[in-house]
């Protein structure tokens, strides 16, 4: 008997890998939700269309394989959109199903359509509208492959109405003993590896700029080995702190938003730099200045596994479109020793420099908690098993200066820097991760975006630790206002309910910090309970644009 369109649908996720899905259901698709009754893949329905979305970005960052959401036309898939462009922008592979108007209707202005190749045209890799349920095999096959290949990121595949309880007569044709889709081979060239490695042999102050390809298993030991064999200092990519243990002699920092001018100076005076797996974004590359394009001051060797993007805002000596941890494997059986012994000194004056600009030291205002010494406390009592959820703003960016990543801890802070991500995020990971703990650290500005989806961690008993810093604030746009516009701050002001009485109506355990005395015990109570628990810290506002040191 051949499947209708909403049970080939679940059958392809099925036999694709996926045991997920995220949505918030709508009449437009229900056939599709009507098989996944009698499928193994777990359905997760979400408060908000956005929580569905970045549950799926999470997901597809921790499986390696697309994370799904599903939602319903118009509003809905206006909602989980911010998920979309999450997903393109932190190169992450995604797949948006989404309801659409009958067919007979299209283009004609009908209820909740919108034209969704229109809408995604510059932030999903492809959009799809199926027109023909014998296109189906057709149109999974290349969403999948679309997702996952080059740069990953988001793939929306638009599902008319009508269509779904329809057959899908090519189903038999779809092979069961073979994959249904296959990324090309690829992999580094001698004569590349060769030229690289005379590269670095001959450098003194050569530095490496580690990205998000070293996040895949073995890729971190890989970088670890290379660069303590070659004393090559390495700096991660913006918001990639987790791929080199932050205390390690030969880790240069991050590139981000908050390099000092003495640390871009240090940067700047590498005679080789070696971007390895990253993209050499704006923010890595700090406006496209270092390294300088489109002809870098330095020598460049730039791997990353998409052609479209080596050698477009650079000109590398190297360039090699492959993955970057088989680059370095081959690289790693090369003679690239130090030319001299200038390296250590190399190394040491750009880790010294880090030491320096991110050293904590204790602060206390009169108007609350100052919430870096909240992070600095979990760096002292988190332990090596654990996953830190940023959601964005001053609470994720305490986090990035503040907490030394080391051995197995894992970062999932999002390179879009987007509000809400916080708490959705942090449930994904704790569902793929049961035995990790995981710490999400929000405003409350985020956490009033997508609170609701507390509930399910609540549903699940999943030991997610919620630090929720509460100025009662925008407390990245406030800091931004009074550096421009002292005194003069507008709209960043943020009443808002008892976080605590609104999180244990969740059935969610809450525990309130108010005192700097109380840090170290709070800390350790909220890390002991089994299951969610929110810390509403009660945070100053002045701390964010106090003299420093104070």
């Amino acid at each position: 008997m051949m499947p209708d369109a909403g049970k080939f649908i679940v059958q392809f996720l099925e036999n694709s890998g996926i045991d997920r899905v995220y949505c918030v259901p709508g009449e437009s698709f229900l056939p599709v939700l009507d098989a996944l009754v009698d499928s193994k893949i777990e359905t997760l329905t979400t408060r908000h269309e956005s929580a569905a979305g970045f549950m799926a970005v999470a997901d597809g960052r921790l499986t390696g394989r697309p994370g799904v959401a599903m939602v319903s036309r118009g509003p809905g898939v206006t909602n989980a959109s911010i998920a979309v462009h999450t997903a393109q922008q932190d190169g992450l592979p995604m797949l948006l199903f989404v309801g659409q108007v009958e067919r007979r209707n299209l283009r004609r202005d009908g209820f909740q359509e919108i034209d969704y190749g229109k809408m995604f045209a510059d932030i999903a890799k492809l959009t799809v509208e199926v027109r023909d349920p014998d296109d189906l095999p057709q149109i999974l096959s290349r969403a999948f492959f679309t997702a996952v290949s080059g740069t990953p990121g988001p793939v929306v595949i638009a599902l008319p109405e009508d269509l779904l309880a329809l057959p899908v007569t090519t189903a038999e044709a779809v092979p069961s003993d073979m994959p249904l889709y296959t990324l090309p081979a690829s992999g580094p060239s001698l004569s590349a590896v060769s030229q690289a490695a005379r590269l670095l042999s001959r450098a003194s102050r050569p530095l490496i700029i580690a990205g998000m390809e070293f996040a895949r298993e073995g890729g971190r030991e890989l970088l670890m080995r290379f660069a303590e064999k070659f004393s090559v200092p390495v700096a991660v990519s913006f918001r990639r702190h987790d791929l080199f243990p932050n205390r390690h002699p030969l880790y240069a920092g991050d590139l981000g938003i908050a390099n000092p001018p003495a640390q871009l100076d240090l940067f700047g005076s590498a005679d080789l730099v070696l971007a390895l797996g990253t993209r050499l974004g704006d923010l890595t590359t700090h406006g496209y200045t270092f390294p300088l394009s489109p002809w870098p001051r330095q020598p460049l060797v730039h791997v990353y596994d998409d052609a479209s993007l080596v050698g477009r805002h650079f000109n590398p000596v190297v360039g090699a479109a492959c993955k970057a941890p088989d680059f370095l494997a081959m690289l790693l059986r090369e003679d690239c020793g130090p030319a001299d012994g200038a390296r250590a000194d190399w190394a040491r004056s750009l880790h010294e420099q880090t030491c320096r600009q991110n050293a904590w030291t204790p602060s206390r205002q009169p108007d609350g908690v100052v919430f870096r010494n909240v992070v600095h406390e979990l760096s002292s009592q988190l332990g090596p098993d654990t996953s830190i959820v940023p959601d964005a703003g001053i609470s994720a960016a305490l986090v990035y200066r503040f907490f030394p990543f080391s051995g197995a801890q894992r970062l999932y802070a999002t390179m879009a820097g987007v509000m809400g991500f916080g708490i959705p995020g942090a449930i994904a990971v704790a569902m793929r991760e049961p035995r990790r703990t995981v710490v999400c650290l929000v405003g409350d500005g985020g956490f009033m975006m997508t609170g609701n989806d507390l509930a399910i961690a609540v549903e699940k008993k999943l030991p997610v630790r919620v630090f929720l810093a509460n100025n009662r604030n925008l407390g990245t746009i406030h800091f931004h206002q009074e550096k421009l516009y002292p005194g003069r701050s507008r709209a960043s002001a943020l009443p808002g309910p008892d976080f605590t009485r609104l999180v244990r109506a969740f059935g969610c355990t809450a525990l309130t910090l108010d005192s700097e005395e109380d840090i170290a015990k709070v800390v350790a109570e909220a890390l002991a309970v089994s299951g969610p628990v929110v810390v509403d810290v009660r945070t100053s506002l002045r701390a964010l644009t106090a003299p420093a040191g104070t």
